[in-house]
């Protein structure tokens, strides 16, 4: 009779650190279609610092990213295999990635205004790339975030395509933005 490999215990770190990715995605997602819609529909919010908050729980998210990764390499009950060390270095290197594009991003916005991010073609290819990146993070790290948060795994198709729709949608209206 074959019996199932011991499973590696799910830690308090990974919980939260899925529970806090699944409200950055979202949030992140939002704001990437709130913002493409900034030069169709002149709306401006007061509600910025939410932005900054939504960076904070980001840091928040590499701190626990740097745990769990530890806690992952480091485990004697159930090391991880080649594959599973190769998946997670392209989970950092995609979000590593990020972190450099989103820098970039944050930096355009600051020195050029985000109406002139919107407008001009290097802020318009910037918000592409950053789609991008975001949905190739999120895509990576997909499995491992249902597994934290407990829903079947079966779903990652949807999430997968469901970002990656989104991430068309911001960078297609950004793109657009420039052209009218």
């Amino acid at each position: 009779m074959k019996t199932d490999p011991p499973q590696r215990p799910r830690t308090l770190a990974r919980r939260i650190n899925g529970i806090l990715s699944a409200c950055i995605v979202v949030f992140f997602l939002a704001h990437g279609i709130l913002g493409s819609m900034l030069p169709f529909t002149g709306f401006e919010s007061p509600l910025a610092w939410l932005v900054w908050a939504g960076v904070a729980c980001v840091v928040v998210h590499i701190v626990l990213s740097i745990v769990t990764s530890r806690e992952q390499l480091t485990d004697t009950v159930r090391p991880p295999s080649e594959a599973k060390k190769r998946h997670l270095l392209l989970k950092w290197i995609t979000g590593i990635l990020l972190a450099v594009v989103v820098v970039a991003h944050i930096v355009t916005i600051r020195v050029l205004g985000p109406e002139a991010v919107q407008s001009m073609v290097v802020g318009a290819a910037l918000i592409v790339v950053l789609a991008v990146v975001l949905a190739s993070h999120i895509c990576f790290g997909s499995k491992s975030l249902l597994k934290d948060l407990d829903v079947d795994r079966r779903w990652r198709g949807a999430l997968r395509a469901i970002v990656c729709a989104l991430a068309a949608v911001i960078g297609i209206a950004a793109l657009v933005a420039v052209i009218a």
